[in-house]
């Protein structure tokens, strides 16, 4: 996929996740999102504040599926690091280091957001017997073969 190929699946992924809910258990979505070469200006040009804002606001359940997907993500790399695997790494956490400065943005200014406590500081985290971890608001990241799926 050439740079520009790239940069517009990226933006259109971006809107899917600005425009309409998108399933935790869209695994091709979220597995085409990650595997999507960006660069880290491309990551801050095309996801946009007021973009990041409108997420967090309008589809939070969309953003909190973005950051377990990543979390998730960087969790099985780590377990498996192959090297074919890092540009996934390197694009999770170029997007978590664009979207968690306004996911905390509302406490920064004063104002508590419950979701935003529950997903990043709650209390339901914990390891299944099965192999999974379930997260706030009660996704489940289920690790097997290589991929972790929510």
């Amino acid at each position: 996929m050439g740079a520009s190929a790239s940069k517009i699946k990226f933006r259109e992924s971006l809107a899917s996740l600005t425009d309409r809910d998108v399933s935790p258990s869209d695994t091709e979505f979220w597995d085409e999102l990650w595997k999507i070469p960006s660069s880290s200006e491309e990551v801050f040009e095309l996801l946009t504040p007021a973009n990041a804002r409108r997420l967090r606001d309008d589809r939070f359940e969309n953003l909190a599926t973005l950051f377990t997907q990543a979390t998730a993500q960087l969790c099985q790399i780590v377990e498996t690091p192959y090297t074919i695997y890092f540009d996934q790494a390197l694009n999770c956490v170029r997007v978590l280091t664009r979207v968690v400065p306004f996911l905390l943005e509302k406490g920064d200014l004063g104002e508590g957001d419950a979701n935003v406590e529950a997903l990043c500081w709650g209390e339901n985290v914990g390891g299944g017997d099965d192999g999974s971890t379930t997260i706030t608001g009660g996704e489940t990241l289920t690790t097997t073969g290589g991929t972790t799926t929510v």
